[in-house]
């Protein structure tokens, strides 16, 4: 369950953005498939392998689109200044073995608005800067606080079919939701700085239908607000994943935005 958030991570690309120049399929069906290693809690020594399908609906409209340029794409080709746009995350549960036997968590879903910003955008590459604000709910236990994560991320076409991004994420979380991950009966966690993520991901198209994606991260959690948590077990966490996405159904109906 929890490999397979990643695909909610992906969802943050619904947002009022126009699609790009060429014309492409107003409608779009598509399936894929992902494995995954990340650990089981930022923090954690306890890491695990997944893997999980998804299927996913592109929309392309005048000024609203859903996952217009497809799931785990970089859009270095973006020129817009500014965007809005959903930003969705999560983790699908940590078992209580894995946090010293003080109760399970189950899946958290968090989900809130995101900004972007371009400071530099020419069409091949992009410099930009957003922050997202997500509410996090854990299923069965209702609201579990918030997320703040500023970013910044450079963005390059390395040819007509293959796009790489750079990013660097801070983390932040408040009211109960560093809570839920660090307190411990000895140790009470405070809200504020949960740790970094700096991240490469990699996109080729193979044709206008099938696309490779990889995403590596590493995670830093050194200076964290509760770093002195017993939960808190390593400074530093790796993640990676890497699969394909195949449209198998696209619209007759062709649209430029």
């Amino acid at each position: 369950m929890k490999a397979a958030l990643a695909f909610i991570a992906a969802a943050s690309a619904l947002a009022l953005l126009p699609a790009g120049a060429a014309p492409k399929p107003k409608w779009e069906v598509g399936i894929g498939g992902f494995g995954t290693y990340s650990p089981a809690y930022w923090g954690s020594d306890e890491s695990d392998f997944g893997g999980f399908p998804v299927i996913y609906v592109t929309y392309r409209g005048d000024g609203f689109s859903i996952l217009s340029e497809g799931l785990f794409d970089v859009n270095a080709d973006d020129t817009d200044r500014f965007s809005f746009g959903l930003s969705l995350d999560g983790n699908g549960g940590v078992d209580s073995e894995d946090r010293f036997f003080l109760g399970d968590i189950e899946t958290v879903i968090e989900a809130g608005p995101k900004l972007t910003y371009a400071l530099f955008a020419n069409g091949e590459s992009r410099l930009e800067v957003s922050v997202a604000a997500r509410i996090a709910y854990e299923f069965g236990e209702d609201f579990q606080g918030y997320v703040v994560e500023p970013s910044i991320a450079y963005l390059t076409t390395l040819s007509p079919t293959t796009r790489l991004g750079f990013s660097v994420t801070p983390k932040f979380g408040f009211d109960d939701y560093n809570d839920l991950y660090y307190s411990t009966p000895g140790f009470d966690a405070e809200s504020g700085y949960i740790g970094t993520a700096v991240a490469i991901n990699f996109v080729n198209d193979l044709s206008d239908r099938l696309r490779i994606s990889a995403e590596g991260k590493v995670i830093l959690l050194g200076g964290a607000e509760n770093e002195d948590s017993p939960l808190v077990q390593e400074d530093t966490n790796y993640s990676f994943r890497i699969g394909f996405t195949y449209s198998i159904w696209q619209s007759s109906t062709m649209t430029d935005g």
